[in-house]
């Protein structure tokens, strides 16, 4: 014990700087100097730092914690996300570059990580949930606020009793996993990893009261997500939707062009996808929307040309997309037509020639991009790239031409702040004519020429935690930028420092009467925010120590109250044009945080007065 203090301790000084590959001298070294045969993994060290800071005989260390945590940047904004797959079932789509493989539900293969999981899991929703928090926890990861995010063909199609049960398991599992965590580590249970016993829990009756205990349950969802469809985008099925806590839809758009989708049978028009967007917008989702260039009948242009339309389509404008390359997998239609010479996937060159293209001049800044290739893996792509860091590579191309052309410094990130005026207050921007127009930045000037870390400019690429010059005297300006959308006037309001990376964000809309739903907590005159977003690491549920350690290091980030400052900013904005109230689309997790601030639950909303 006294040699794991040791190790711990100066594991605990080791600099920032080659953090990582001085870890990993210095555990050969320990290994060494007491003849220790296997090197100490980061896990067994982690277990052993857990037993000692419980027992009283080591106190906790937010270093220690960070070093020995495996690919931290999974939880560093506070958030893990969690995947789950749906059972095998009947998909409505006929899409010719679809895997057919029986073993999985439709478009995914069992050899991509995530759906291997879910096999080796039996499709079972709380296996999935277990093991996953497990596997996060034992790399080092806090595993209290979770992204849920649910794939697996299209969810609208399988019974309805099927998906509240399925759903209810997720839940479940959640508010339940300290208890299997404690029987796991006091080998109470003796389970394999994929072969859970029976633990002896008792779950509640109906999915109605799980969700209610994950309001307050120390492992909660603070995003649910779904994937659909554009033509089961219906009335009954959002209602649905928010009755059971999802927050946030995947759909599958892949081309602006009918005659592109027409000959990959995807199934529905365009005009489908755009009344389906529309409908999102209403009811308050946050989206995110899938985009394949190279699919069979398209070409470089039309695929570029695809983006530049989502962005100009007030109906489409997405939240974030996901770019996905077309590759040819055995079994498909497509590879059929590949094999007999008529369809000639992508070549690497082409994708990264769209992907800066895309990057470089039509993605605006309140957009995210997801991904940029799906994790398909090399052995099971027959053609097509098989290349898994385009994005790497593109970025790293751009990041070469911007180095010594200022120019194009100036261009690239002059959309940043396009059209923009500086002002002394938001009340001043709101009362100044024809402001609406124009990019408002509430204190000073931005910088739009000096060299930094991104080249997209994407909510992801300009998350704070991408910079890494960060100035000891940290400022940050409110940027509100506003632009049309069928529904009405969405306003991206962010904070943002002099070189544009992100402290957080929140997206308003104001929807016009026409637009609304006679609802009592979506009704005209409602204004809706559809996300909050603030960035930095987020101390967990817990652990007030993280919390003061980290009040004390980052002043700028979550804890001074960025999340309160631009809710504040988007209710005097919707006041400011009449709107009586203002409507959350409510994550499980974060109602307290609204009812803090003035908010009511009405149905799966939080609601405030503005009058």
């Amino acid at each position: 014990m006294k040699n794991i203090v040791e190790l711990l301790d100066t594991i605990a000084t080791i600099p920032h700087k080659d953090a990582l590959n001085v870890l990993k001298r210095t555990k050969r070294d320990f290994a060494k100097k007491y003849n220790i045969s296997d090197i100490p993994s980061n896990v067994d060290l982690l277990k052993q730092y857990r037993q000692l800071v419980s027992t009283g005989v080591y106190s906790k260390s937010e270093r220690v914690e960070q070093l020995l945590k495996k690919r931290g940047v999974r939880s560093e904004s506070g958030i893990v996300p969690i995947q789950v797959l749906t059972k095998p079932f009947w998909c409505p789509g006929e899409c010719i570059f679809c895997p057919n493989d029986a073993t999985m539900p439709k478009s995914y293969i069992n050899t991509e990580p995530g759906a291997m999981r879910a096999l080796l899991n039996q499709f079972d929703p709380y296996k999935q949930t277990y093991n996953r928090l497990l596997s996060l926890h034992m790399t080092g990861h806090e595993t209290d606020k979770i992204e849920m995010i649910v794939l697996g063909g299209t969810w609208d199609v399988y019974p309805n009793g099927y998906k509240r049960d399925f759903l209810k398991w997720l839940y479940d599992a959640c508010n339940t996993f300290d208890q299997f965590l404690e029987q796991y580590e006091q080998h109470n249970i003796r389970c394999g990893k994929y072969n859970l016993a029976d633990l002896g829990i008792d779950y509640p009756k109906t999915i109605d009261e799980s969700m209610l205990i994950n309001e307050t349950a120390n492992h909660r969802m603070i995003w649910l997500t779904i994937e659909t469809r554009p033509e089961y985008m219906t009335d009954e099925n959002c209602q649905m939707w928010r009755s059971r806590g999802v927050t946030r839809l995947e759909m599958g758009l892949q081309s602006m062009f009918d005659d592109v989708l027409d000959a990959n049978k995807r199934g529905h028009s365009v005009q489908q996808a755009r009344e389906a967007v529309h409908k999102m917008r209403q009811y308050g989702f946050k989206f995110s929307i899938h985009f394949m260039p190279g699919l069979y009948g398209s070409t470089v242009e039309k695929d570029i040309e695809s983006f530049r339309l989502a962005y100009e389509d007030p109906y489409i404008k997405p939240d974030e997309i996901k770019f996905y390359p077309t590759a040819v997998i055995p079994n498909t239609e497509l590879y059929e037509l590949y094999r007999k010479g008529n369809y000639k996937p992508l070549e690497t060159e082409d994708i990264i020639h769209i992907i800066r293209k895309v990057q470089g001049d039509i993605i605006p800044p309140y957009t995210r991009i997801k991904r940029l290739i799906r994790d398909i893996p090399s052995t099971e792509i027959v053609a097509g790239s098989n290349i898994t860091n385009l994005r790497q590579i593109t970025e790293n191309k751009m990041q070469e031409e911007l180095n010594g052309d200022e120019g194009k410094r100036k261009k690239l990130y002059g959309r940043l702040y396009d059209q923009s005026q500086v002002f002394v207050s938001l009340t001043e921007r709101l009362q100044a004519k024809h402001a609406d127009e124009e990019v408002a930045i509430i204190w000073q000037q931005p910088d739009a020429i000096s060299m930094r870390n991104f080249v997209a400019l994407d909510t992801r690429a300009r998350e704070i935690r991408n910079r890494k010059d960060k100035p000891e005297q940290e400022s940050a300006n409110l940027v509100v930028r506003k632009y049309q959308s069928s529904v009405g006037d969405e306003y991206f309001i962010s904070y943002e420092d002099e070189l544009g990376y992100l402290y957080g964000f929140t997206r308003l809309l104001l929807p016009r009467d026409e637009h609304a739903f006679e609802w009592e907590w979506l009704g005209k005159h409602t204004a809706l925010i559809r996300e909050l977003h603030v960035y930095g690491q987020m101390a967990s549920l817990r652990d007030e120590w993280k919390i003061e350690n980290w009040k004390s290091k980052h002043p700028h980030q979550q804890h001074k109250g960025f999340g309160s400052r631009l809710m504040e900013a988007a209710e005097q904005i919707a006041k400011h044009y009449d709107y009586q109230k203002i409507s959350v689309i409510s994550w499980i997790w974060v109602r307290e945080y609204y009812k803090k601030i003035g908010y009511q639950k009405e149905w799966t909303y939080m609601v405030k007065s503005l009058s």
